[in-house]
């Protein structure tokens, strides 16, 4: 047993992946429609209906392992930060469901993730946000996105894996003609880490 786990050992520091380069292109919005209407208690308020497509693109750089992608955590945000979670200005969080992801090994993968709400109700918020995306300034979106990878070595004996946080500030102009936000202004931070993980040989 012991002579395994030393050729094991010996093996990923011969094949020892590097860290994923990973980045993402700011998509568009294929739908962003403010509309006038009563809840389901008689209250009037606007609702809210979009969809929203971005691309996360993965430089693979190991020649023997691919990478496993788990599904990554995406939320917008309208509104100041510290009251964002608090309030209703929260816009969307939506989990991706499309199970495994892989980049293969010495490849860049790109992968499209869309995210999309239909007739939330935004009360308060909802007469800002028309009133916003009508201004010169543009009107303010947070998008956070959590990605974690890992390497599957050795029969996922050995778990080297990344963390990923992605926080962008977007500007948005509305076409009311035909209902269509545009990004007009980005600017992104990113945080990488990593935590090499370790199964009992």
């Amino acid at each position: 047993m012991w002579s395994s786990g030393v050729a094991l050992l010996v093996f990923y520091i011969a094949t020892q992946p590097t860290r994923p380069d990973i980045s993402i292109r700011i998509g568009k919005f294929n739908q962003f429609l403010l509309e006038e209407g009563v809840d389901s208690h008689g209250v009037s308020t606007v609702f809210l209906t979009c969809n929203y497509s971005t691309k996360v693109i993965v430089d693979n750089k190991s020649y023997v392992f691919r990478l496993h992608i788990h599904p990554p955590s995406i939320k917008l945000f309208f509104g100041p930060l510290n009251f964002a979670k608090a309030q209703l200005y929260k816009l969307i969080h939506m989990i991706s469901s499309t199970g495994e992801l892989y980049a293969s090994s010495h490849e860049s993968t790109t992968f499209r993730l869309k995210i999309g709400i239909k007739n939330q109700a935004m009360y308060g918020a909802g007469r800002q946000m028309e009133d916003m995306l009508q201004s010169r300034a543009g009107f303010p979106l947070i998008l956070r996105m959590n990605l974690i990878s890992d390497f599957r070595v050795v029969w996922s004996i050995i778990n080297p894996r990344y963390h990923q946080n992605v926080e962008c500030l977007l500007f948005l102009s509305y076409n009311k003609k035909h209902k269509q936000a545009t990004v007009v202004k980005e600017k992104c931070r990113l945080r990488f880490f990593s935590l090499e993980a370790y199964e009992s040989i």
